[in-house]
């Protein structure tokens, strides 16, 4: 098989995934597949590059997370404190930053 059909077929896959913001849960061919995430809405606070502790509500501590569009131009990211089964450590490259993030 040539690279460039391989890349198709893992593209036409990848089309068949739908993310539902309510609840985090992921399809696939019209079949809920095993995604265990959480939604949270993230605020940063008043001063940029400042740590923010983010409860999360999942259970267990995540793995990763992902970055919605946040309401201004502004880059989210980990902070140095170790995440927990209750809260993650956020920071925001400004001040009041509005954004949706996946925790799984």
């Amino acid at each position: 098989m040539r690279v460039r059909d391989y890349f198709n077929r893992v593209s036409a896959k990848l089309n068949l995934l739908n993310f539902l913001p309510p609840s985090g849960s992921i399809t696939t061919d019209g079949k809920p597949v095993n995604f265990d995430s959480i939604w949270i809405v993230y605020v940063s606070n008043g001063v940029a590059d400042t740590e923010d502790t983010v409860a999360h509500g999942l259970g267990r501590t995540p793995a990763e997370f992902w970055v919605g569009i946040p309401d201004k131009n502004a880059t989210v990211y980990r902070g140095s404190t170790t995440w927990t089964s209750t809260n993650i450590f956020l920071k925001a490259s400004a001040a009041t930053v509005t954004v949706n993030i996946l925790a799984f």
